[in-house]
């Protein structure tokens, strides 16, 4: 059967009269209570458009709150078609029964600058339900508090911006998850898209979404940086996020922490930069536009990632694992890159903490370098018994983290066991700071990479007594560093302690030392006759550093010499100095601390 056109005509205009009778048929209801008043308070609204019959607002209103009076909501459920407030509050809440709330349409909090709004949704089963894919706004202009506590809850299925801000970079949104409070998201959850949003998930309280943008999503003609904080702390705090961006255009930070657990099921990246054309630009922005971000994983928080990437894209990032937090990559088969731009810590940051923390738990099949120059791996940490390993586990027994590619390592404090071969070929730095001891232990003939080792003042590069050999690239010694190794009885040229493929320097202070520490020379039977090589440089000495050194031992009598490209172990005597004993123990427990120069 034909339909004739006239039909299509008639069908046409029916559908136009249908949209413009629904869209007459939308109205608005404005609070008018100066105080706080009931939602079912009829008298409180004021209205424009076509009243219901209720006198309630209803699922073709929109409501507007900016009076700064307080509408409270409980023992009742409402749908309304989109929310906007200024200078007021919403409590959804349970007294007898909860409050449910349903918004179809846009939800607007603090969209004028200067204004303040807060939200508080609480008490089992009390809810805010945002439906359709427009968005839900927290701080949009002004400045904007969403509280969600005692097992409340709160769910959108649009967009999600805590702290929104315009196009000057003013607004502020705060979000509080906690005592078992919910927010649920199935779309995009940004923090500080242009202006300010912070995050707090404490005491038990529970965030999902498939994504997180904190700080910034860059994609304004004028490139606004916003700023965002993320805090997640306490037993049973959770946020459950897919991939996740930590200054991903602005300035972003997040802090996991006291069993806290962010578990990520996607990548994360620490410093980025959105490269995607931005509506209205012409071309990347300039370098200050690029996204700074730190994580700081502390006091046995938890976060997982399937690998992380920290200032590998142009942003600057920085990751701290302190204290026994835990940085979980891939059920402990991940990366962590570091970029050219990005840093790590184990302890505390070098540049911000006064004084090393202890070490964190790095649970990830390697860590490796992903820039040409300036990545980098500090050990900043205060075990200095010798219990911390670089590990999945931080014990002698767990299996080891591999350091790989560009990676620059610089162990700054503490003592730390590297128990594994490692194929980094950036640098090696052990010590540098004043006051602080620092030791690198190897347990494995690769532990060291091919790079270039620079043992500075303070700084102490143990060959643990279990291995006859170590290899290396290039050794520079300076004034106040260390050596520490377990001598061969039998001595002999053929297998030295330490092989280097490149050379070894010295730069030595005048009235300054190298000091080596030597363990095990009770067993030499023939002293006079004594001659080890425990050193062999393939590219040679670069300078006459026999003098230089310093011998603490067990017992006295060793003088250090150097024959073509080696340096060699002498002995003279086997008479026990009590005196040099106790200096031997102590210096293999923990360097003795001398004249400081200072400076990393």
């Amino acid at each position: 059967m034909k339909i004739r056109p006239s039909f299509h005509r008639f069908l046409a205009g029916l559908l136009v009269y249908v949209g413009l009778s629904l869209q007459a048929a939308a109205q608005t209801a404005t609070w008018n209570g100066t105080g706080s008043g009931l939602w079912t308070e009829t008298a409180k609204w004021s209205w424009t458009g076509t009243v219901p019959g209720t006198a309630l607002p209803d699922a073709a209103t929109s409501i507007i709150l900016s009076n700064g009076g307080t509408i409270s909501l409980k023992d009742s459920t409402q749908s309304i078609l989109g929310l906007t407030m200024n200078n007021g509050r919403l409590e959804v809440t349970k007294e007898s029964t909860a409050g449910i709330l349903g918004v179809g349409g846009a939800i607007i909090f603090s969209s004028n600058a200067g204004t303040s709004s807060s939200i508080l949704v609480d008490g089992l089963g009390s809810e805010l339900n945002k439906t359709g894919t427009t968005q839900l706004h927290l701080g949009s202009s002004g400045t904007a508090t969403m509280t969600v506590s005692n097992q409340g809850k709160v769910t959108s299925s649009g967009t999600i911006h805590v702290g929104l801000g315009n196009s000057a970079g003013v607004g502020t949104g705060i979000l509080n998850v906690n005592t078992q409070g919910q927010l649920i998201t199935t779309s995009t959850f940004i923090l500080g898209y242009r202006g300010n949003g912070s995050m707090n998930v404490e005491s038990g309280g529970f965030v999902k979404s498939p994504n997180g943008f904190i700080a910034g999503y860059g994609q304004d003609a004028n490139r606004v940086q916003g700023t965002a904080a993320v805090k997640v702390s306490g037993t049973g705090s959770k946020w459950e996020v897919g991939i996740l961006y930590v200054g991903h255009t602005g300035t972003g930070s997040m802090t996991v922490e006291d069993n806290g657990v962010v578990a990520g099921s996607s990548t994360a990246a620490i410093g980025f930069y959105n490269a995607g054309n931005a509506t209205g630009a012409t071309g990347p922005p300039p370098l200050t536009k690029y996204g700074t971000g730190t994580v700081t994983v502390k006091t046995s928080g938890q976060w997982q990632s399937t690998a992380v990437s920290i200032g590998t894209t142009g942003g600057t990032g920085t990751l701290n694992v302190a204290s026994q937090g835990r940085v979980n990559v891939n059920g402990g088969t991940g990366t962590i890159t570091v970029g050219s731009t990005g840093v790590m810590n184990i302890g505390g940051n070098p540049l911000l903490d006064a004084a090393p923390l202890a070490p964190g738990i790095v649970f990830a099949g390697a860590i490796s370098g992903g820039g040409f120059f300036g990545t980098a791996l500090n050990l900043y940490h205060s075990d200095f018994s010798g219990g911390y390993h670089l590990t999945k586990s931080g014990l002698s027994n767990g299996e080891h983290v591999a350091l790989t590619s560009t990676l620059n390592l610089n162990v700054l404090s503490g003592s730390t066991t590297l128990i594994g071969a490692n194929s980094l070929s950036g640098a090696i730095t052990v010590g540098g700071l004043a006051e602080t001891p620092a030791r690198l232990v190897a347990r494995h003939s690769q532990a060291l990479g091919t790079g270039q080792i620079t043992v500075k003042e303070n700084g102490t590069l143990e060959i643990a007594p279990t291995l006859s050999m170590a290899l290396m690239g290039t050794l520079s010694l300076e004034g106040g560093g260390a050596l520490s190794l377990k001598v061969n009885p039998a001595g002999g040229e053929f297998a030295p302690r330490l092989n280097l493929s490149g050379w070894l320097d010295a730069l030595v202070d005048e009235g300054e030392k190298i000091t080596l520490y030597l363990s095990g020379g009770s067993a030499i039977e023939n002293p006079e006759l004594y001659d080890w090589t425990f050193l062999t440089a393939q590219q040679g000495i670069y300078a006459d550093v026999t003098h230089l050194f310093e011998v603490v031992s067990d017992v006295p009598g060793f003088y250090v010499f150097q024959r073509e490209d080696s340096l060699v172990l002498g002995m003279t005597s086997l008479v026990p100095e009590p005196g040099r004993l106790f200096l031997c123990g102590l210096g293999l427990s923990c360097l003795v601390l001398r004249r400081r120069r200072g400076g990393i």
